[in-house]
């Protein structure tokens, strides 16, 4: 590893998507060492733009820094970006830090850590609050793994977010944490975007709707931050809608593993996978709400409910 900057450690983030480029440049921002790497070429300039050094492997990555942040979306690219070829194991240290971000199942953080014994340490740290979180350095982490890699990790946390909720020591932890509260954020935001679109056809302003409810008992995160972006927004979040149909999958498959018949959370996936499919995948979270309207014969981003244009 390369000396820090100052009492900085130096950081590495593998995988640069929305989540990833945006804590890159927080951490920039905030005084640490970063350098990057994804496997596609067009995230090169933007890494150059924000100050942070393009790397050319995963393993390049884990030699230069002393806390890697890992941002994939699934466990298939996990697995590659850690063991493959050039992977992150080929060029970590036993003291080097991986905390892995991504939203993954519990059970294969548990088998990873298994298999990162001896070779690396291993914190699983996913993080909520989406990218205006990670721009503003508000994400909340959920953290499980051993004290000591948790500790050397704690600056990181400290630049990139306001609350680290300690877990435990045993990885998966903190993935179980992740994958309820993504079941709870989408049930929510299906069954208010359906309320809103409710409300609207009866008459009711949807800017109304989100004022008095935001204040009531009705009230959510979801409601206020992302029904709200079908009229303000152009549906534009930030939040992958392929992230979100692969999370509540996770969730419902977790629930079912454990005997837990989740119908309430099995009825939000059914109108995820509405979306995911109308979309192709494309696009953010919001076009969960777009769905809705569609089916429903609704605009709210004008207003208007089917026949009053």
């Amino acid at each position: 590893m390369t000396e820090a900057r100052g009492t900085l450690p130096n950081v590495g983030i593998i995988g640069i998507g929305q989540m990833g480029s945006n804590m890159a440049e927080r951490l920039v921002k905030t005084g640490h060492r970063v350098s990057a790497y994804d496997p596609r070429p067009e995230t090169v300039p933007r890494l150059a733009s924000i100050g942070a050094a393009p790397a050319g492997s995963a393993s390049e990555v884990a030699r230069e820094a002393d806390i890697v942040l890992l941002m994939v979306l699934d466990s298939a690219q996990a697995e590659e970006a850690i063991w493959g070829r050039d992977g992150f194991a080929a060029g970590a240290a036993p003291a080097s830090v991986l905390c892995v971000g991504s939203s993954l199942p519990a059970s294969y953080l548990a088998d990873l850590a298994g298999r990162a014994a001896g070779r690396f340490r291993l914190v699983d740290s996913p993080v909520s609050g989406g990218i205006e979180g990670a721009r503003a350095g508000t994400l909340t982490f959920m953290v499980a793994g051993a004290e000591d890699a948790v500790t050397a990790a704690q600056p990181v946390y400290n630049a990139l977010g306001r609350r680290v909720h300690r877990l435990g020591t045993a990885p998966g932890l903190a993935a179980t944490m992740k994958a309820i509260n993504q079941a709870m954020f989408l049930s929510s935001l299906a069954s208010a975007a359906e309320m809103v679109v409710t409300g609207a056809k009866a008459g009711l302003s949807p800017e109304a709707i989100i004022e008095v409810v935001s204040h009531s008992s009705g009230d959510s995160w979801a409601l206020r931050n992302r029904v709200p972006l079908s009229w303000r927004n152009g549906y534009v979040s930030g939040g992958s809608l392929t992230v979100m149909d692969k999370d509540i999958r996770t969730a419902l498959a977790l629930a079912e593993d454990l005997g837990v018949d989740a119908r309430v959370v099995r009825a939000a996936g059914l109108a995820v996978q509405e979306a995911y499919d109308r979309h192709s995948g494309n696009g953010d979270d919001p076009m969960i709400v777009e769905t809705i309207e569609a089916r429903a014969g609704a605009s709210l981003c004008r207003g208007e409910a089917a026949g009053e244009a």
